[in-house]
């Protein structure tokens, strides 16, 4: 332990450890360091003390140009966030037919209103059409419904039994034996 205590007994020109005089290249490179470094100290404060001052304007603005400013910049966010709803308000106020694009489509689009209002007019023809088409079948049932009720009563009428009654009534009665042939004469 006492050796630590003990004087370094070494030369100074050794060396290898101790203090050492600089030569005047590095003296100059020590110098040079720390003129960089009080630059570098001095860049930093003067950034800061822009950002002190932006901050201090900033806050010396009045509130309402404040207010505004970043309404407006929340607004741009939003819109730039929200893409599909600046296309839905776009087509909610019109203002995508005021697009160059849209007034070049001008004719192709009045086509196309034209063949929807073809295609509606056609539809209600078709329904008229189809409504012809049911009055015509609960016709012809009913036609239908009568002929065979008219030809129940004639079949009826015509039976042997029926004609009989509708002869009496008239005095004319029905032969009960067979007729006769008669034979054909050459004189006659």
């Amino acid at each position: 332990m006492l050796k630590w205590f003990k004087k370094n007994n070494k030369p100074e020109n050794s060396g290898t450890g101790g203090n050492r005089r600089l030569s005047g290249e590095q003296k100059a490179a020590r110098e040079e360091e720390k003129m960089l470094a009080q630059k570098a100290a001095e860049d930093a404060l003067k950034a800061k003390a822009e950002k002190v001052k932006e901050a201090r304007e900033k806050a010396a603005r009045s509130s309402a140009e404040n207010r505004a400013k970043i309404v407006e910049e929340q607004r741009k966010k939003r819109a730039e966030a929200n893409a599909t709803g600046k296309i839905l308000r776009d087509i909610i106020s019109g203002r995508f037919l005021t697009g160059e694009g849209v007034i070049a489509h001008i004719p192709f689009l009045l086509f196309l209103c034209g063949i929807f209002l073809a295609n509606i007019s056609l539809g209600y023809k078709f329904e008229n059409i189809e409504r012809d088409k049911m009055k015509t079948k609960r016709a012809l049932e009913e036609v239908n419904a009568e002929y065979k009720t008219l030809m129940s009563d004639l079949e009826s009428r015509l039976q042997q039994s029926r004609v009989e009654e509708a002869i009496k009534d008239l005095g004319l009665e029905q032969p009960l034996s067979q007729p006769i042939l008669l034979e054909e004469n050459g004189d006659e």
